[in-house]
């Protein structure tokens, strides 16, 4: 069966293309491992609700729901890439602050919740 092909496109900001083009590389990294897919998945559903929610009627019309599509994955993706940078970022603190971590040990084994190391 021959489809034939067709352009869909939309009117999109300065500089969307980057971030799509930057979204697109990083999902594929992202989505290796099945808790960040899981996270961008969720992410995507809850930015397609809010967009398509007021948009029903519209959906005939191909530029607006190919761009919330497109809109809701590039910020779905940007999500998890914040997130993923912000635990490296709280990975990196916790390994460079010895004396914290070791005063927050203290406080725990006074206020007796902690583990005794």
């Amino acid at each position: 069966m021959t489809i034939a092909g067709r352009t869909y496109s939309f009117r999109a900001p300065v500089g969307f293309g980057e971030r799509l083009r930057v979204a697109e590389h990083a999902y594929r990294a992202l989505a290796r491992d099945p808790a960040t897919a899981a996270r961008i998945a969720r992410e995507l559903d809850i930015e397609l609700q809010r967009r398509l929610r007021h948009g029903g009627e519209r959906a005939a019309v191909q530029g607006p729901l190919l761009r919330a599509v497109t809109d809701a994955f590039v910020t779905a993706v940007e999500r998890a890439m914040d997130e993923e940078r912000l635990i490296d970022e709280l990975r990196a603190f916790d390994r460079a602050d010895v004396a914290g971590r070791d005063e927050r040990r203290a406080l725990l084994r006074a206020s007796g919740l902690g583990r005794d190391d």
